[in-house]
């Protein structure tokens, strides 16, 4: 979805900007362009499919099944760094 949707290149393009590192109202900018962005592209057809066989088949057909969806980063304890907890979750 990422990739074929160009939002990697545009996430990559948008973070090239060094100056948003040390201002953080261009950070939070850059972020809601890029949540933006996301939110504004549509799936793909395949993927879209994919995603709703899958779902039918966690979900059993369902009308009522209750999941989280947890982001989590790659690295979030490091042993200089904790980033825990700085990523969002939502409940459905």
């Amino acid at each position: 979805f990422l990739d074929k949707g160009g939002i990697n290149a545009f996430i990559n393009d948008t973070l090239a900007d060094e100056s948003i590192y040390t201002d953080v109202n261009k950070l939070i900018a850059v972020g809601k362009k890029v949540r933006d962005k996301i939110m504004d592209t549509p799936f793909q057809t395949e993927f879209e499919t994919e995603l709703k066989a899958q779902w039918l088949r966690v979900s059993g057909g369902s009308e009522t099944f209750t999941f989280a969806v947890r982001s989590s980063a790659t690295a979030e304890d490091l042993p200089d760094a904790s980033f825990a907890g700085q990523q969002e979750t939502y409940l459905n």
